[in-house]
């Protein structure tokens, strides 16, 4: 891996990879470090291949330097090897929480279980803290397949299996965490669509990241909905299914044909994610 320029950054030691961190996110640094440390032997035993990692843990004033990005808080790779994540919460995350008065009861209820912190306001830290295994996986991706944000045969299914691998994760090696990492997304699925401008995986193709970020939260909201009903049917033995199936995949396959291979190849759950999703 060739090695960038971080001398603003100190660094973390102990690890199967590179983690450079801001000061004063040295708490969170430790906590991410160790769970992608996790997540890094789970994959590469899972998926059989082993990829390179390089972990940046920022805090705000570090973030646009090496993102690019003004919009402090978003979990990405910003290249084939690098991950980058928030070491301290960030507004957005509060943007993205629906408010109360949204909610069914039961759902207002859960959220507070889960995300209520100690002023009574909710943060779900908790949950963006777990999407660095989510960005993990587009690294084993990007890497198995030569292409940095791999899209092919669709970005909708390269989230699928990202979800997919952190749904699986969790499972198997903390599942202390699956209500912080299932309830956020639920809660969101459950209020349904119509508030929002964007629904169709079309739209999601064609915009991607460049939607509001609330709306972007519900696609991928629905999406782990739908890679916990994979995970569900099958356990672990789905993913390298899904894996497999992106790596065997190729430019201009039809809804058709990606929703007939993910039949054959993955599972019948696994079509209707497409054959299902509100039109």
């Amino acid at each position: 891996m060739s090695q960038k320029n971080y001398s603003s950054l100190s660094k973390l030691s102990g690890y199967s990879f590179p983690v450079y961190l801001s000061a004063g996110t040295e708490d969170r640094a430790q906590k991410i470090a160790k769970r992608c440390e996790g997540a890094y032997g789970f994959l590469r035993t899972t998926l059989a291949f082993e990829a390179q990692v390089c972990i940046l843990v920022l805090a705000p004033e570090h973030w646009k330097e090496y993102t690019g990005s003004a919009r402090y808080g978003v979990p990405q790779t910003t290249d084939a090897r690098t991950l980058v994540v928030a070491g301290r919460d960030s507004e957005l995350w509060q943007m993205i929480v629906p408010p109360p008065e949204t909610l069914s009861p039961l759902a207002a209820q859960a959220m507070r279980e889960v995300y209520a912190q100690s002023d009574g306001s909710l943060s779900v830290a908790p949950y963006m803290n777990l999407l660095a295994v989510h960005e993990i996986g587009h690294l084993y991706l990007d890497q198995a397949t030569g292409k940095f944000d791999f899209k092919l045969p669709r970005r909708w299914l390269v989230e699928l299996y990202c979800n997919l691998c952190l749904h699986a994760y969790v499972a198997a090696l903390e599942p202390e965490q699956l209500p912080a990492l299932e309830t956020f997304p639920q809660t969101i699925v459950d209020l349904g669509f119509a508030h929002l401008p964007h629904h169709t995986l079309n739209k999601f193709e064609e915009l991607y990241a460049g939607m509001p970020p609330q709306n972007f939260i519900w696609y991928l909201s629905k999406l782990h909905v739908a890679a916990k009903r994979l995970y569900d049917s099958r356990g672990v033995e789905i993913l390298p299914r899904v894996w497999k199936m992106l790596l065997n995949s190729s430019e201009g396959e039809s809804d058709a044909q990606v929703a007939e291979r993910l039949r054959a190849e993955v599972h019948h759950e696994a079509k209707r994610v497409l054959t299902a999703w509100p039109a």
